[in-house]
């Protein structure tokens, strides 16, 4: 059956919302329009897909502080969850395989982040009656699942560090949001923030995320960091006045990757980055293309030392037959940007460089230095071979996402050797 874009977008926006209301930078929105136009260009044969960015989101991050005190979850009053099987060791081939995470009751849920390791993924389960905006959360450990419940609405956990501590957010009255931890299934509040929301979480427990600037307009935000979940938010420095974004993922080094603006609507997102001990930010210059220079650069993740995200041209400038968008990552360490071998929008990278996302006809990828490869479906899945990765492992042997067809979603865990 052939899916209708429009009426599974209306569907399952549920899995796309942000909890901090309408963020200027709308990646979620994005990714809707850019199916409905590769849909589009694929039935009317127009050649590849163009990716017309708009805006961008919020998104997860890892940072550090004194989670790291808690190595498992063995503290907790609920029984504890079995680990995954240990993944192969040698040369990564890029063979996948597929499964279906489990899910209390209703399966509807998608994978919304995970660790450096693959061990914990994190998840968001459809809200149980029409019009309801309340979301039960997930937290696998394994094949073991446990059930979070963070006050408000629009909940959701974005990233957890190798002890298990997950950060996200919610939202309360109004336009207004609050950040959370979830530390051993208690769920904590972070201090100080009148309203925003948490990202990224690293292993030393520091935590990254973003402040509300103007009441009512959750979208003018500004970075912040949290050294530990008992700490106060402190405000990064910007790049210069009128500067606006969010802090979107955390190095164990404590380097700090942020989408930001410099406030004029017409103006693209840049990847800036606070390196350890440095004064200032820096902002991260454009990568060149094929083309040209790149009119924009959506970053979407960092760890390793890596900048993995999307570069784009405007699509005006671009040739009929031309690809806008391109799979990007950016080494810090040299400063060199590097255009990968593929066609994919990048989900998420890890700490060898590489991303995953979906690629040509929204059908979930990987791109290493070497090869792009297409994601398998589980035994059984019935529908198009649909959905996208939110978390990838550093050894590239773990992945979680989400799989969606005319009639459901189900979260998935990938993995490969």
């Amino acid at each position: 059956m052939k899916i209708d874009d429009e009426r599974i977008a209306d569907r399952l926006r549920w899995l796309d919302d942000e909890p901090a209301g309408p963020p200027r930078i709308d990646l979620p929105g994005a990714i809707r329009e850019a199916r409905r136009r590769r849909r589009n260009r694929r039935v009317a044969a127009a050649g590849a897909a163009a990716l017309g960015v708009l805006a961008m989101a919020a998104l997860p991050a890892a940072l550090g502080g004194d989670g790291r005190a808690a190595p498992a979850p063995a503290a907790s009053p609920r029984p504890s969850m079995s680990s995954p099987e240990p993944q192969p060791t040698g040369p990564w081939q890029g063979v996948c395989g597929a499964e279906l995470l489990p899910v209390p009751g209703d399966p509807q849920a998608a994978v919304t982040g995970g660790d450096p390791d693959g061990r914990w993924l994190l998840g968001r389960r459809a809200p149980q009656g029409q019009g309801r905006t309340d979301f039960g959360l997930l937290i696998w450990e394994g094949d073991r699942v446990r059930e979070v419940e963070l006050p408000g609405s629009m909940q959701r956990l974005t990233d957890v560090n190798r002890a298990g501590m997950a950060v996200g957010s919610s939202s309360g009255t109004g336009t207004e949001s609050r950040a959370w931890a979830v530390r051993n299934g208690e769920v904590i509040g972070l201090p100080g923030e009148t309203s925003g929301g948490a990202t990224a979480v690293n292993d030393a427990g520091r935590i990254v995320g973003y402040r509300n600037l103007v009441p009512g307009k959750p979208w003018i935000q500004r970075p912040v960091v949290w050294d530990s979940y008992r700490s106060q938010p402190v405000d990064l420095p910007l790049p210069g006045p009128g500067w606006e974004g969010t802090a979107v993922d955390i190095d164990e080094d404590g380097t700090i990757l942020a989408a930001m603006s410099d406030g004029h609507p017409d103006k693209p997102a840049r990847a800036v980055v606070w390196r350890p001990g440095a004064a200032r930010p820096e902002v991260l210059p454009l990568p060149r293309v094929p083309g040209g220079t790149a009119d924009r650069f959506l970053p979407m993740s960092l760890a390793g030392g890596w900048v993995t995200g999307t570069a784009e041209r405007d699509p005006k400038v671009v040739p009929r037959d031309g690809i806008p968008s391109h799979p990007v990552r950016i080494d810090l360490r040299t400063g060199q940007a590097e255009v990968l071998k593929g066609v994919l929008w990048a989900g998420t990278g890890n700490g060898r460089g590489w991303l995953a996302g979906w690629v040509s006809d929204g059908v979930p990828g990987v791109i290493t230095d070497t090869r792009s490869i297409k994601l398998p479906v589980p035994d059984g899945w019935r529908g198009e071979r649909q959905g996208s990765v939110t978390s990838f492992s550093d050894d590239g042997r773990v992945l979680g996402g989400k799989l969606e067809s005319d009639d459901q979603v189900r979260p998935v865990r990938w993995t490969c050797r």
